[in-house]
């Protein structure tokens, strides 16, 4: 359980310090946490909506690709490999990613 709990928070510290860098005018997607480890949590402003919200695997390939239809949007890992996962979300000019590891 100690076990889980210290996954889950290095995983929204590490999310969180990703989501401070890429907005330099303020945040304009907030990570949320999860207790579930599989699960990565997100919630945009209302200048994200309809965004294209693309995962890439480590090695650059893109796995799925899909509009945000709402504000909120939790994506599972529970099926993924083992990898680091790169999640992007661009509307117009406006992109943020975040890195997300399955371990």
């Amino acid at each position: 359980m100690k076990a889980l709990i210290l996954a889950s928070a290095l995983i929204l510290a590490a999310t969180s310090s990703f989501a401070a860098e890429e907005t330099p005018g303020g945040e304009s997607v907030e990570v949320a946490s999860s207790k579930h480890k599989n699960l990565f949590v997100f919630k945009t402003k209302k200048k994200f909506a309809g965004a294209t919200v693309e995962i890439y695997s480590s090695n650059g390939s893109m796995i799925t690709s899909q509009h945000l239809q709402k504000r909120k949007m939790i994506i599972s890992f529970s099926d993924a490999r083992y990898d680091t996962y790169t999640i992007r979300i661009a509307k117009g000019n406006n992109t943020q990613e975040f890195h997300y590891v399955k371990k």
